[in-house]
């Protein structure tokens, strides 16, 4: 399923449907009986997936040939905050990944 719903989010890409498929990215799904689970951190994303899972439905119902797929998608907002927005945020993030970014930043005197 999941290997389904990369393929589903790369055809997006391709097409240029970049926010779709963003949103589709920010939470692994997970499978429970023929029930896709999706945590999406605000309504906003919900509400745009909605209006886009009958082509997603379609294309795994038949990629899978499983004719009784659902999703269903819960709102998490205490999860919004794991995401960085600012430039500053970013930086945050992307430091506490690779420590060795604050040394590049300070050794070419690069600001943020």
């Amino acid at each position: 399923m999941q290997a389904a719903w990369k393929e589903y989010v790369a055809r997006l890409q391709k097409k240029g449907e970049k926010i779709l498929a963003s949103n589709l990215e920010t939470d692994t799904p997970t499978l429970k009986g023929t029930t896709i689970l999706l945590e999406f951190p605000n309504d906003t994303m919900r509400v745009e997936l909605e209006r886009a899972q009958h082509n997603l439905l379609e294309f795994l119902k038949r990629k899978l040939e499983n004719y009784d797929i659902t999703i269903d998608i819960t709102v998490n907002e205490a999860a919004e905050r794991k995401y960085a927005y600012t430039t500053r945020e970013k930086y945050e993030k992307l430091k506490d990944k690779n420590p060795d970014l604050d040394l590049l930043r300070k050794t070419f005197d690069l600001d943020i």
